[in-house]
């Protein structure tokens, strides 16, 4: 157990308010992080042990039974101060009225002006917010260079539309039997909200449905990418194994070298350096269909503070403090994880590699979508998303994809 100490004077000089000041004296305080995000959790947290006497114990717990595992915490009173999960679990957490209410202190705090909106979208509930940006992750589209010049293609100039992907993916394909011009997992629906949602969304179009009264799948948008994918599935612009891909090579088959374009997550860009060092890529937003139109998946971890939490003020401290320029920079960006401030995406610690200061900035341009039941929607096996996906793309059907995809995630939102 670590000992009381005082924390009144760090909070004063960090905040220069009593917005978020804690009581003069705390105990250690707890936080629960899932698994998936425990690695950058720990690098904030070790800051900030190593910068204030109050202390924070971190347990991780599987991604699978942090939702369960948080709600039956807050009905039986046993719930840690601080918790960190998938952002995406927000809008049922609020509603079920687990967390604590931060609406005054963060709208009093001049750094949560700057987290980028996504996170704000997805931490607000009939007005009032419950959380902020924790540690992120964004998609991005990514393109060999290498195999763009042997392509005849520009090595510094990416697709811009969804359209370009797809003349660009003719050319490579060219290169040889063992070439493909572009790359998506298959049977991956977490995959594919993340990287081809967002192109979708870029040309207008709305995905999932809040309510039963929402309307799901509106715009072009959807059905001109969808037409995109199964043009170039049936040109055999796509590797055969795509089909069946549930995300075991979601990651792993751009480090081979033979794909031309795919999109991935910030996450790819530290291990292609590490897997594949010899390869040139490039990195840029998620396109559209026209030119100009961008967009991204916001994803990883927010953090709140739940019902119950035995030091309230202190947790609130941190919170406040997670959002400073100190700990999004020395915490986060220093152990090449992204801020959630995109305005902190030129710093010293990206400088070297602007590929990974494009990876930061797509965070402000970026979405997430506000609904409950997302795993049903999305996430499940036989989810509606991923069904539409098969569908359209393997079997042809585009429109009879859509129509059946959209009524079943009005019935989800329904329930």
């Amino acid at each position: 157990m670590i000992k009381r100490s005082t924390c009144a004077a760090f909070a004063a000089l960090l905040l220069g308010t009593a917005a978020f000041a804690p009581s003069a004296f705390a105990d250690s305080m707890t936080m629960w992080v899932r698994s998936s995000g425990a690695n950058a959790a720990a690098h904030l947290v070790d800051l900030w042990n190593s910068t204030h006497p109050d202390k924070i114990e971190l347990t991780t717990i599987p991604d699978t039974q942090m939702v369960t595992k948080l709600a039956t915490g807050v009905q039986a009173g046993e719930v840690p101060d601080l918790v960190s999960f998938d952002l995406i679990y927000m809008p049922d957490f609020m509603k079920a009225g687990f967390l604590e209410d931060l609406t005054a202190e963060l709208k009093a705090d001049p750094d949560f002006a700057s987290v980028a909106k996504a996170y704000v979208d997805i931490a607000t509930y009939q007005g009032k917010l419950y959380g902020a940006g924790f540690t992120p992750d964004v998609s991005i589209l990514v393109w060999n260079k290498d195999l763009f010049k042997k392509a005849g293609l520009d090595p510094d100039k990416p697709p811009r539309t969804i359209g370009e992907i797809h003349e660009d993916a003719k050319k490579i394909r060219a290169l040889g039997p063992d070439i493909y011009g572009f790359y998506f997992s298959g049977a991956c629906p977490g995959c594919n909200i993340f990287t081809t949602s967002p192109m979708m969304v870029a040309a207008g179009s709305k995905i999932l449905p809040a309510n039963g009264n929402d309307d799901a799948l509106t715009g072009d948008g959807v059905k001109e990418v969808l037409e995109q994918f199964k043009e170039m599935w049936n040109e055999g612009l796509i590797p055969k194994s795509a089909q069946a891909d549930s995300g075991a090579n979601f990651a792993s088959i751009f480090k081979t070298g033979k794909i031309g374009i795919q999109g991935t997550g910030g996450f790819l860009l530290s291990e292609l350096k590490h897997d594949a060092p010899n390869m040139s890529f490039g990195v840029t937003f998620l396109p559209g269909v026209k030119e100009g139109q961008v967009s991204s998946f916001v994803g990883g971890d927010v953090v709140a503070i739940p019902k119950g939490s035995k030091h309230l003020e202190l947790a609130k401290a941190f919170i406040a403090w997670e959002l400073t320029d100190e700990a999004q920079l020395e915490g986060l960006a220093k152990n090449n994880i992204l801020p959630s401030r995109p305005e902190l995406a030129d710093n010293k610690y990206f400088a070297a590699d602007p590929r990974v200061v494009v990876t930061a900035k797509a965070i402000g341009i970026g979405y997430v979508p506000w609904v409950y039941h997302f795993a049903d929607m999305v996430n499940s096996d036989s989810s509606p998303w991923i069904n539409m996906l098969q569908r359209a793309i393997f079997d042809g059907d585009v429109d009879g994809a859509i129509t059946e995809a959209r009524q079943k995630m009005k019935d989800i939102a329904s329930e």
